[in-house]
């Protein structure tokens, strides 16, 4: 621009310049949304906002500024502090951007986004039963699955050996799964969601191998065929005492086949008249109360 300064009263005149220079703004980008997981389940979380310098700033020589709302951005008054933690969620958040060289500001927003983690509750124990009495079994752990999911959707299922591998996602067990200790393992459940990858929470499963109960084999039962038929009523009550050999918690029942036996259908009554000629094969079932395990003898 060329300035003319002249006397009024005479006409003489000198000349000098300046120069216009528009500096451009520096360049704040499309800012991806800031996303974590909700740790403790209050919907609130500590963030980290210097881990967005870098995509923010993208090369340009410039410093960064946060706040909480764009009045606060545009006259750069309350600046926030890091680690920041969020008041609701998702909550706007908002940044200014200041050319080091000419002071040039521009502004931007992203998002700060509390993803909550998976529920979880206190799994009551699987269990099944010692056919062999040592003490270990098969689990087919994905019968835990709708307890473990509590009506939760888009939630993945996994189960671990110890919480640091539920922790990291690492060697999930295949199903069945046969116990590594004997009687009683602790293994762990992760539920995972899939719509925000990453945010999980874990909790432990008791594997249990409960033992068979021991029925006593009782002595043969016999009677006097009055009627010459090969047919007599037998009671079976006097039994229960000799099947369960001081055993408590247990129920005795008498079935006319193995098959009814272990089905546990089609209980005999007691007295009972035999439905075969002279000799006949009683089942006798004996089954822990609170387990459902059962043995069989004849």
């Amino acid at each position: 621009i060329f300035i003319r300064l002249e006397t009024t009263a005479t006409g003489c005149y000198a000349t000098t310049t300046f120069g216009l220079e528009v500096y451009a703004l520096p360049v704040v980008p499309t800012i991806t949304d800031y996303v974590l997981c909700d740790d403790d389940f209050d919907g609130f979380t500590l963030f980290d906002l210097s881990t967005k310098d870098i995509e923010i700033i993208n090369g340009q020589n410039a410093s960064i500024s946060y706040y909480a709302n764009q009045a606060d951005a545009d006259a750069g008054n309350n600046v926030l502090v890091s680690p920041y933690q969020n008041t609701s969620s998702p909550q706007p958040l908002f940044v200014s951007l200041t050319d080091l060289t000419t002071g040039c500001r521009s502004t931007g927003s992203f998002t700060l986004i509390v993803n909550p983690l998976p529920s979880t509750l206190v799994m009551t124990s699987l269990d099944v039963c010692d056919d062999d009495a040592d003490g270990f079994g098969l689990f087919t752990l994905t019968d835990k699955d709708t307890e473990a999911l509590g009506g939760q959707s888009d939630i993945l299922v996994s189960y671990h050996v110890s919480e640091a591998d539920a922790n990291i996602n690492s060697n999930a067990l295949s199903s069945p799964y046969l116990n590594t200790t004997q009687d009683t393992q602790t293994i762990y459940i992760r539920l995972e969601s899939s719509l925000t990858a990453g945010c999980y929470s874990t909790m432990p499963l008791d594997l249990v191998v409960n033992p068979l109960p021991v029925p006593i084999t009782p002595t043969l039962q016999t009677v006097c065929d009055d009627d010459f038929d090969g047919f007599a009523s037998f009671d079976f009550s006097g039994l229960d005492l000799v099947v369960l050999g001081g055993q408590t918690a247990m129920v005795v029942s008498y079935h006319a086949s193995q098959s009814d036996a272990d089905t546990d259908s089609n209980a005999l009554s007691s007295p009972y008249t035999s439905t075969e000629v002279d000799t006949q094969t009683i089942f006798i079932r004996l089954e822990t109360t609170a387990t459902g395990c059962y043995a069989t003898t004849t």
